[in-house]
């Protein structure tokens, strides 16, 4: 399993936090922007409850529990 502050970096990463509903804070540039479950996912964006963000932009960290 996945511990907190974890960054989400591999496709079974982000499987595995949408599978078990694991939240996800979403960074850019260290800043927070946004912490949600992973509603789908692709190679190139995560879609956060609605919002997508790229992958090559933001930084994904696990925050289980929160």
């Amino acid at each position: 399993m996945t511990e907190f502050g974890q960054l989400l970096t591999l496709h079974r990463h982000f499987q595995q936090h949408q599978i078990h509903g694991i939240p996800v804070q979403v960074l850019r540039q260290g800043v927070h922007v946004d912490i949600g479950t992973i509603t789908s996912f692709t190679k190139h964006f995560v879609e956060i409850q609605g919002t997508l963000y790229n992958r090559n932009l933001y930084t994904f960290v696990s925050t289980p529990g929160y």
